[in-house]
């Protein structure tokens, strides 16, 4: 019996480093991120301390990001990411990380669907307590430059922050909410 699992244990482990090839390697890529804001949806409490909903105009974003993943299979990653944010009116920046998957649907190329969600961490509490993103996009690998990928890539973005105790966007507001905000973006980056 104890031989039986010990060649369960050995086939398996064979099996897992004779699927190993070039493919399943770390990958890394560097992005910037300009996003067009779509929609954005303040909620606060006003003077009689009533919920009440307002749009308001954002004016985008600018995102460093950076990613690293790897090929769990050879259509799918798995995605870490660490970002710089900074959101122009309202005006704040956050640090963002979080995870990701990736499903490439091209052979000997980097075009890839994504699906990631980021915790944003402002820098002052006093934008918002804090953030989370969910994105949803495409990139597509376009030429080599200098033995690196360039990459372009189209997102959506959908951001909700908590505004608990942060200062007001507008004018007769008791007390801050939330604030929605979806956007559409484009992305530069290099695949390293």
């Amino acid at each position: 019996m104890k031989n039986l699992i010990l060649m369960i244990i050995l086939a398996f482990n064979l099996i897992g480093f004779s699927q190993k090839d070039t493919s399943s390697e770390w990958q890394s890529q560097i992005f910037i991120d300009l996003n067009a804001s779509n929609k954005s949806l303040y909620t606060y409490y006003n003077q009689s301390n009533k919920v009440r909903e307002t749009s308001i105009n954002g004016k985008g974003s600018l995102e460093l990001a950076y990613n690293i993943d790897y090929r769990i299979f050879k259509k799918l990653s798995a995605v870490g990411i660490a970002s710089l944010t900074n959101y122009n009116k309202p005006a704040f920046a956050s640090i963002k990380t979080g995870l990701g998957l990736k499903l490439f649907y091209v052979d000997h190329s980097y075009n890839y669907l994504t699906l990631q969600y980021g915790y944003h961490i402002p820098f002052s509490k006093n934008n918002f307590r804090e953030g989370h993103q969910i994105k949803i996009g495409q990139v597509f690998d376009v030429a080599n430059i200098f033995k690196k990928r360039l990459l372009v890539g189209l997102y959506y973005n959908y951001d909700f922050f908590y505004m608990e105790n942060s200062k007001p966007l507008i004018s007769n507001v008791f007390k801050s909410s939330s604030l929605k905000t979806s956007s559409f973006g484009i992305s530069l980056g290099i695949k390293f």
